[in-house]
C-alpha cells in the first residue's frame, strides 16, 4: 500500500524501488540481524 496522491509521487516511489545495493553494503545492513525462533504457529 503506498501513499500517493500525485502522479509525482508515484513516479518517486517508484524510482525508490529502483535500487541495487553492492554486497558490502548488504553485508553491512545484514551484520546486526540475530535470527531468532518464529513463534505463535503450530
Amino acid at each position: 500500500i503506498i501513499g500517493a496522491s500525485r502522479e509525482e509521487q508515484l513516479d518517486e516511489l517508484l524510482n525508490a524501488v529502483d535500487l541495487t545495493l553492492k554486497p558490502e553494503q548488504i553485508a553491512e545492513l545484514e551484520t546486526p540481524y540475530k535470527q531468532h525462533p518464529v513463534v505463535g504457529f503450530k
